[in-house]
C-alpha cells in the first residue's frame, strides 16, 4: 500500500460526497441509499482511500460468512468513485482499498459498475493483484439507456424520442391518461400493490421482491431526492414508478403496471413525462437502465431505446481475495444445496442462496 494513501472503512460517509463535484455525485453512492439494503447480517459501509485532497470511495453492503466477510454493490449501480480524474491515482487507490479489504478478513466481492460514470475502468482484471489476492475479473454485462435531459424539452422530443414512441405517447394523451409526479408519495400503497402484482406476473426472481420495511425506508430515506410518477385512467392507477435523482443524474428505480391497460401507452407516457420532470429539476441525464437480459432484442431494452440512442455500458466485477477460504465455503454450500447449483452455481456469492 502506498505510504501516502490512507485507507479505512466507514459506516458514515455522506459528508465526504459534499467535496465531490456535482457530476461525480449520485444517489447510488450515498449511505441513505445503501442503508435500504441493510439486514441482520448485511451492513452498509464504505471503503475510503484518502491522499491529501484526493478521495476515492467504494460504498458496499458487507455480508458475513462464518468468521469472514464479503461485499456486494447495492441493488442498482455503484462501484468506486473519486473526486478527481487522475486515472493512475484512481487505479492505485482502488488497488490499495482491495489490499486493505483483504487484510481485514474479506474473502471476495461483487461490484456493479455505474454506466454514467464509466468507473469500470478502475476495476482491473488480474490473476493476482497482490500475493494474497487471488483474482479479479471484469465482465461486460449489458447496455443501458440514458436520456440527455440537458437538452430543451422540444429537442428531447424531436431528437431522442423515436417516431413510433411519440405516436404511443400521443395515443396515451388521446386516451386521457393523466400523469402526476407525486413528491408526497400519495399513491404509495397503490403503487406497492401494483408493483408486487407485476413481479408475480413476470415470475420475477426473488431479487426483485421487497418487504414492507424496504418501502418504508425508501420513502423516509429518499424523501428529498425521489418522487412517485403515476399514470391514471379514469382515476384508476394503471402505471407507476419510483424515480430518484441527485444534482446531475436521475434514475428509473422500481415500476409496476396493470397489464389490462398495456395497449394504451401508459408506460410510454410515464417515462416521457418523467423525462420532462427531470429536465425541469435541472437533471442532466435520466438513466433508464437496461433490459432483463443482455440480448439486443430484449423487449424491455428495445422499449427503453425508443427514448434515446444514448447507450451506456454496464460491467460487473468479481474479486476473490482468499481462494482457499472461498473454495471451502463454496464446497460446503454445494454439498448442502445440490439442487440449487443449476440456478446459482455460477454466481460469485452463490453461498448466499
Amino acid at each position: 500500500m502506498s505510504s501516502k494513501m490512507k485507507c479505512e472503512i466507514r459506516d458514515e460517509w455522506d459528508e465526504l460526497l459534499a467535496f465531490f463535484p456535482d457530476d461525480k455525485q449520485d444517489i447510488y453512492f450515498t449511505k441513505k441509499y445503501l442503508s435500504l439494503y441493510e439486514a441482520e447480517k448485511s451492513k452498509a459501509l464504505c471503503a475510503v482511500c484518502i491522499d491529501g485532497d484526493n478521495v476515492l470511495l467504494m460504498p458496499y453492503i458487507r455480508g458475513e460468512i462464518k468468521d469472514y466477510y464479503d461485499f456486494e454493490t447495492a441493488y442498482g449501480y455503484g462501484g468506486p468513485v473519486a473526486n478527481i480524474d487522475d486515472e493512475k491515482w484512481c487505479h492505485d487507490a482502488f488497488e490499495n482499498i482491495h489490499a486493505f479489504l483483504c487484510k481485514n478478513n474479506y474473502v471476495c466481492g461483487f461490484t456493479r459498475s455505474h454506466p454514467l460514470f464509466s468507473n469500470e475502468k478502475l476495476i482491473k482484471e488480474s490473476d493476482g493483484l497482490t500475493e494474497t489476492i487471488g483474482s479479479a475479473q471484469l465482465l461486460y454485462d449489458r447496455q443501458t439507456v440514458a436520456i440527455d435531459t440537458s437538452q430543451s424539452i422540444d429537442d428531447i422530443w424531436k431528437n431522442q424520442i423515436s417516431s413510433k414512441n411519440r405516436n404511443m405517447i400521443r395515443k396515451a394523451e388521446k386516451n386521457q391518461l393523466e400523469y402526476k409526479a407525486e413528491y408526497d408519495f400519495a399513491s404509495y400503497e397503490e403503487f406497492i400493490a401494483i408493483y408486487r402484482k407485476t413481479m408475480e406476473r413476470l415470475y420475477a426472481d426473488d431479487f426483485y421482491y421487497f418487504d414492507n420495511s424496504y418501502f418504508e425506508k425508501l420513502r423516509n430515506n429518499l424523501s428529498e431526492c425521489s418522487f412517485l410518477g403515476t399514470v391514471r385512467k379514469d382515476g384508476k392507477l394503471i402505471c407507476a414508478a419510483i424515480f430518484m435523482y441527485s444534482k446531475h443524474y436521475g434514475h428509473y428505480h422500481l415500476e409496476g403496471s396493470d397489464w389490462n391497460y398495456s395497449s394504451l401507452g401508459a408506460n410510454n407516457l410515464l417515462l416521457w413525462k418523467t423525462a420532462c420532470e427531470m429536465h425541469n429539476l435541472g437533471i442532466k441525464e435520466f438513466h433508464l437502465g437496461g433490459g432483463t437480459s443482455s440480448a439486443q432484442d430484449d423487449s424491455l431494452f428495445k422499449f427503453k431505446k425508443a427514448f434515446s440512442k444514448n447507450l451506456k455500458s454496464f460491467y460487473i466485477g468479481k474479486e476473490i481475495f482468499n481462494v482457499p477460504v472461498y473454495e471451502e465455503i463454496c464446497n460446503d454450500w454445494e454439498q448442502k444445496n445440490a439442487e440449487k447449483i443449476p440456478v446459482y452455481g455460477n454466481r460469485l456469492l452463490k453461498y448466499r442462496y
